[in-house]
């Protein structure tokens, strides 16, 4: 029955998918009922978490490469695909995300009043973006999605473009 489990959902793309879809889903309830926000919110990341143990499964430590390969044409023109693996280290990584966010959103469940929809979904973006970090195995993306991390943390819903146009260029500067 489990290895039947794991031949179905051996591919990773549900991981970085339920945060997404978790995230979208507040969206549409009014501000006022937050308790299904929380609700929705807290099932996402517990599902996610209970998701990312799968690939231990199936995971083969005899060999160094990145296993559970998936590629999409992202941009043809110039080269670009999206390559997601997963190694050895990244799979302890990904588990130990996806166990922190449903903590997370707990600790915060009884100060979320006024901006819970906010919460949540900044929480679960954040997660989303972490997952895509450690699958990430091409180059370009792999700069972009770890300094993508920080904005839904930084401030408030309604200067998150500033914030991230500010974030590029201040660490466009330094580097």
């Amino acid at each position: 029955m489990l290895e039947h489990f794991c031949e179905c959902y051996s591919n990773l793309s549900g991981l970085i998918l339920c945060p997404v879809l978790g995230s979208i889903t507040p969206l549409f309830i009014p501000n006022s009922r937050i308790r299904p926000i929380r609700l929705i919110g807290l099932c996402a990341s517990l599902i996610t978490f209970l998701y990312s143990p799968v690939p231990r499964i199936q995971f083969d430590s005899s060999t160094a490469k990145s296993q559970f390969v998936e590629s999409l044409r992202w941009l043809p023109y110039e080269n670009i695909n999206f390559y997601l693996g997963i190694d050895g280290i990244s799979l302890f990584f990904v588990i130990l995300t996806t166990f922190l966010i449903p903590i997370c959103i707990s600790v915060g469940w009884s100060g979320m009043r006024s901006y819970g929809k906010e919460y949540i979904t900044a929480f679960l973006i954040r997660e989303f973006l972490m997952i895509a970090v450690f699958r990430m195995l091409d180059l370009l993306l792999f700069y972009v999605f770890p300094e993508s991390v920080p904005i839904p943390m930084l401030c408030g819903a309604e200067y998150l473009i500033f914030a991230g146009r500010k974030l590029f260029l201040c660490r466009g500067l330094v580097q």
